[in-house]
């Protein structure tokens, strides 16, 4: 695969006017705005002064990523993505990942992605390292209802990881000193385990996890649609052959169910990705609940 660079500028406009319509869409859903898009003209970096804060979208390809940037003087976003909650947040990273198979060439899809409100756009792209030669497509979106504004999907960036500032930690609040009374050794106790709130976003969440919880997170687990299933005899399964045509009780409108492993833990309808099949899921299925009768103990 030749490097994702500012070369492929023909490739990428080319598979961004064709995927416009999809990403409308995903915008839509993600933004709660109905808009539109259409792909403008092509240039350099250095020909588009970005200002303030605003949405980043970083697309990681290989070793460099391509971003796309919200300025928040365009009117385009709402209130919430400065501050997003767990949901905003879920839909900002299924936004990234949508846009990642619908502007960018086949051959240069993104092996991960991150969505994130930045306080200053063009400092976290200096970060980044882009330079003024990297291209730069833009993208005009227009809310029915709304302001139009220009959305800028910008290649490559050579330093993805510094494209998103490290959150300061807060200063801790330190009490006035005093003499205290000599105290009696503390009984040793394990690490208390601190339990995500319902403020927390997922990721905070998470880091506060101790060690080997966080550690689980890294098994990786196969992950699979169901599209329809039935049983059949073993004489019809051994008559089957090219052409064959099993029919399914199961309606082809009908929800579809998403498994990790051998447990049913979504369900969602089917969606088209640019070229790729995709799952959207509509709700979320809680484990199944296990009771385990408690027998009185036995004395004598």
């Amino acid at each position: 695969m030749a490097d994702f660079g500012p070369d492929l500028l023909t490739d990428v406009v080319a598979t961004c006017n064709e995927g416009a319509g999809e990403a409308a869409e995903a915008f839509t859903r993600a933004l709660d705005q109905d808009v539109e898009l259409s792909v403008g003209e092509a240039c350099e970096f250095e020909a588009v002064e970005i200002t303030g804060g605003g949405l980043l979208i970083a697309l990681y390809v290989e070793d460099v990523a391509a971003v796309v940037v919200i300025p928040e003087s365009t009117g385009l976003l709402p209130s919430w993505c400065a501050t997003p909650d767990a949901t905003g947040e879920s839909k900002l990273t299924t936004l990234a990942q949508e846009l990642g198979m619908i502007l960018l060439p086949e051959a240069y899809m993104p092996l991960d992605f991150k969505a994130a409100h930045v306080a200053d756009l063009p400092a976290a792209l200096k970060a980044g390292e882009v330079a003024g030669s990297a291209s730069l497509v833009r993208l005009q979106m227009q809310q029915k209802a709304g302001p139009s504004g220009e959305v800028c999907l910008i290649w490559p960036a050579p330093q993805p990881k510094a494209l998103f500032p490290a959150e300061e930690a807060a200063p801790a609040e330190t009490a006035p000193k005093e003499e205290a009374a000599p105290q009696p050794k503390a009984v040793e106790t394990p690490p208390r385990i601190i339990r995500p709130s319902n403020t927390m976003s997922v990721e905070e969440g998470l880091n506060h996890l101790p060690p080997y919880f966080r550690s689980l997170l890294k098994i990786k687990l196969p992950l699979s649609v169901t599209l329809a299933e039935t049983t059949i005899s073993v004489e019809k399964v051994i008559s089957l052959g090219a052409g064959s045509i099993i029919q399914f009780d199961k309606s082809c409108e009908e929800s579809l169910d998403l498994q990790v492993g051998d447990q049913k833990v979504a369900i969602g309808e089917a969606v088209k990705v640019g070229d790729k099949f995709g799952l959207r899921i509509s709700s979320m299925k809680l484990p199944d609940e296990r009771f385990h009768k408690v027998e009185p103990r036995r004395t004598g």
